[in-house]
């Protein structure tokens, strides 16, 4: 029986999935590192993997890895769900709603206490142009947009999306 992983789970835990996160807290099922650590999610394990807001923290000559890897865990057929930083809707936003130099750069760079906490740094921001790229390079041939509609217990969780400064790039990636 395969089942449904949420990666970067955090505090927002999705009942019915595997809630999995770099840290033990309430609600997660298992700690695991995204950096180096995914090898221990068996081969085929998940109809759908969704992952909000932690790719961007990936280090970007690691993240061919860890696609390859999501990509491994998922069965024929499985989609790879993800929301992360959008390039375009940060600076769209920088313009035409005059954001803070400090807004800016929490978006680009990730949590104003990243130095007390290395692995909240963002280590890059994409395009729907670059994530594409990767996830195809990744095995992924079908990649398209996704919206919170789509799913409505994950809708529940993304407070981005309730903002109306949309910074958020989801793309979904089917594996063959």
């Amino acid at each position: 029986m395969t089942t449904r992983l949420h990666l970067g789970c955090g505090d927002r835990i999705l009942p019915g999935w595997e809630n999995v996160d770099g840290r033990a807290g309430p609600g997660v099922n298992r700690v695991v590192q995204i950096h180096g650590g995914l090898w221990v999610l068996d081969t085929a394990a998940y109809s759908q993997v969704y992952s909000s807001h932690v790719i961007e923290h990936v280090f970007p000559d690691k993240l061919p890895a860890v696609l390859l890897d999501l990509h491994r865990i998922l069965v024929p057929g499985g989609k790879l769900t993800l929301a992360t930083i959008s390039l375009e809707g940060i600076f769209h936003n920088a313009f035409k709603r005059s954001y803070s130099r400090e807004a800016v750069n929490a978006y680009l760079y990730g949590d104003a206490k990243s130095s007390d906490s290395p692995l909240q740094a963002h280590r890059q921001v994409f395009t729907e142009e670059w994530l594409t790229e990767y996830l195809k390079d990744a095995g992924f041939p079908a990649v398209r947009p996704w919206a919170l509609t789509d799913y409505p217990e994950i809708a529940a969780l993304e407070d981005c999306a309730s903002s109306s400064y949309h910074v958020t790039l989801y793309l979904e990636a089917v594996k063959c």
